[in-house]
């Protein structure tokens, strides 16, 4: 694989089409639902309030016969988890009739039912909840800037991957929009694992660009920064693939509850895995390429104003060549 055959940054332009082509659907999804007082996202019973049983039956009862009984009163709005004995229930908000409907329907299914705990969780908290939720994505978000600003010294390589980053969670947030798959605390959790996972990979090859700028060669900005990417594309692709299979088997052998935070990781890192290569470091070399051609129109300026000449600028991450300078001073002292 050379740089003339893999050519990704000299093609970014089709990176950002089909990045485009997958958040567009998405957005177009969140705007519908919202306008149509569906709500964005189908935000979950962390997030709107609702009612939590913690039972024991007298008879033993899988998740899926609990939920079969559930759905009677609070249909595909309800999750359902079992310890050794005690089964969980959260739905929606029940209103009196209904809560004591499911609990004689659940009598009747499984024998008595023992009520260990019971709790009701307000609109109001869950709301609270939510605003929390989105705060800790921003501050996280926030923080990155910062981290990467004081690694790399410069803000250019923060934004670059901080846009990847709401590219990725654009998508994770649209695809749960269109497929209307429940919203709880369990995808804040996805949020923030993809933010870390994509902001990883971003850094690797970002520090892999910055090892190439050290050795200070004459080469342009966007070869440079091809040349690296093709230097860490295998580690990438290798880590994301091994990450999604393992994730995968949790999708496919999970349990039902826990699914929806499987495939939320798989978008997730599947797509954080796709900008670190197509987005964050074409960003990077738009960026850099649009301020050297900025500086070369203020230099040009300049020349017209004073009628004089500077000197040729040196290409992006170019410096001084092993030998030049002080061994020309050193070699003028010898004659």
């Amino acid at each position: 694989m050379t740089p003339r055959v893999w050519d990704i940054i000299g093609r970014r332009g089709w990176g950002y089409a089909l990045s485009a082509l997958v958040i567009l659907p998405g957005v177009a999804a969140l705007i519908y639902y919202s306008a149509s007082g569906q709500g964005a996202l189908n935000w979950g019973v962390d997030f709107t309030g609702g009612s939590y049983f913690q039972i024991r039956t007298e008879r033993p009862a899988t998740t899926g016969q609990v939920r079969a009984v559930v759905n009677r009163f609070a249909t595909g709005q309800s999750t359902i988890q079992r310890s050794e004995q005690d089964i969980f229930i959260r739905t929606r908000p029940l209103a009196p009739q209904a809560r004591e409907g499911l609990l004689a329907a659940l009598r009747s299914e499984f024998g008595t039912v023992a009520i260990l705990r019971e709790d009701e969780v307000g609109p109001k908290i869950g709301q609270e909840l939510r605003n929390v939720a989105i705060l800790a994505v921003v501050i996280g978000l926030a923080l990155q800037v910062v981290y990467i600003s004081f690694r790399f010294k410069g803000l250019r390589y923060a934004l670059a991957a901080d846009a990847a980053l709401l590219h990725d969670l654009l998508v994770v947030l649209g695809i749960f929009a269109i497929t209307r798959k429940e919203v709880n605390s369990a995808f804040v959790a996805v949020l923030l694992t993809v933010v870390g996972y994509s902001i990883n990979d971003t850094i690797v090859v970002f520090d892999r660009i910055r090892e190439n700028l050290a050795l200070r060669t004459r080469e342009a900005f966007d070869r440079l920064v091809n040349r690296s990417l093709l230097e860490a594309l295998v580690r990438s692709i290798n880590t994301s693939l091994t990450t999604i299979l393992a994730i995968a088997a949790v999708f496919f052998f999970g349990g039902v509850t826990i699914r929806d935070f499987a495939f939320g990781l798989l978008v997730g890192i599947f797509v954080g895995t796709y900008s670190s290569i197509f987005n964050a470091s074409a960003l990077l070399v738009d960026w850099t390429l649009w301020a050297d051609r900025r500086a070369g129109r203020a230099r040009a300026a300049q020349d017209v104003e004073t009628g004089g000449a500077t000197p040729a600028p040196v290409p992006a991450g170019a410096g001084p060549l092993p030998g030049e300078g002080g061994g020309r001073r050193r070699r003028s002292r010898r004659r």
